[in-house]
């Protein structure tokens, strides 16, 4: 039932993005029954003491990214908490980037910070925490001022996209090889080996070994092969955002990636355009070891929301948005809701400090 039909009213609008926001009923209703709800407690202004450090996806700029660039810029002006953006680079490994993000924290951050990652930059980003977690007695004071973290769409946890990309891959070089050998009857010995040099230097080239790394990183056997080993912080809380497609918010340059994705999947039904509902989650799903069960205890989980993949962007994809999409307004979501409310709720338990 509605709060009120009174449209000038508070309560109202309240309800209208309860409607608009939470992917499933059961979740509405629970925040419609809920009383603090109700009361829209809004947190006090002021600043915090607290520095953000971002990790963006696959596709990214790094440290010349304009993503979420006007949230980032009304961050600093009402809470006076600095983005300092993580110079990661597109298609490449876990490792690389996890490289870059450390370097962000020890070059640029000198408060309590905490990091936002966005697809693969969630698993970027773990990667960098485990590293300094593990690493030298400098790398283990920088993680000492380490205070929450914030995942968005998170593929931590491998998609099915990577898993059989990479199978796909393996078996257009198998049948690409079977198309060559045709020819070795009519190709001299040294047209051969120059054919053979060609293949292997393109194989073994920077950006060829880069995208690989990068591909096989977002592969369930290549997320496993991250948790198993890793550490983390266990005083840390965790939340994140997860989305789910419908047809008013998919985008139309997304629709094939869903199609595709949910006939790639055998264990799931719902998913973002590029990663399972179950697979979003702030914890390991493919291993079982001490380190998965305590990031479990400290995922604060979250409703699914109604949205998709690309939530986060609108300028970055705008020549791919059609008229459909300017119809139902697929990327006007507001992109506040990605940082604030993460910040204001570990500000208002006392994980992020005030000025």
């Amino acid at each position: 039932a509605l709060w009120s039909t009174d449209a000038r009213a508070e309560a109202c609008l309240v309800d209208c993005l309860i409607e608009i926001l939470f992917f499933y009923r059961g979740d509405r209703e629970k925040y419609r029954g809920d009383a603090l709800m109700q009361l829209v407690i809004d947190e006090p202004p002021g600043h915090f003491n607290f520095t953000v450090v971002s990790a963006m996806g696959v596709i990214t700029e790094g440290a010349a990214g304009r993503e979420m660039s006007a949230t980032y810029a009304r961050l600093q002006e009402r809470r006076g908490v600095v983005a300092v953006r993580a110079d990661t680079a597109t298609l490449q490994s876990v490792d690389y980037n996890a490289r870059e993000i450390e370097r962000a924290v020890r070059e640029q951050v000198r408060t309590p910070w905490g990091w936002v990652g966005y697809s693969q930059g969630c698993a970027n980003a773990f990667r960098a925490e485990s590293l300094m977690l593990q690493g030298t007695p400098e790398q283990q004071k920088i993680i000492e001022a380490f205070r929450c973290r914030q995942l968005l769409f998170s593929a931590a946890n491998g998609s099915a996209h990577a898993t059989c990309g990479a199978w796909k891959l393996l078996r257009a070089l198998i049948d690409g090889e079977r198309f060559f050998k045709r020819f070795q009857a009519s190709m001299s010995a040294s047209t051969q080996e120059l054919g053979l040099n060609l293949l292997q230097n393109l194989l073994s080239s920077r950006v060829a070994s880069a995208f690989f790394g990068s591909v096989q990183s977002l592969t369930h056997e290549g997320a496993r092969r991250m948790w198993r080993d890793a550490q983390h912080c266990h005083r840390v809380p965790t939340s994140s955002i997860i989305g789910v497609i419908e047809d008013h918010t998919l985008p139309e340059s997304l629709q094939m990636l869903s199609k595709v994705l949910v006939l790639q999947m055998d264990y799931s039904k719902h998913q973002d355009t590029q990663v399972a509902e179950e697979e979003a989650v702030a914890h390991p799903t493919g291993v079982k070891n001490a380190n998965a069960a305590m990031l479990k205890k400290v995922d604060m989980k979250s409703a699914i929301q109604r949205t998709h993949h690309w939530s986060v962007l609108k300028e970055e994809v705008s020549f791919l948005q059609t008229k459909k999409d300017e119809q139902l307004a697929v990327f006007e979501a507001p992109k506040d809701r990605h940082i604030f409310p993460w910040l204001e709720v570990n500000a208002r338990f006392g994980v992020i400090e005030r000025v």
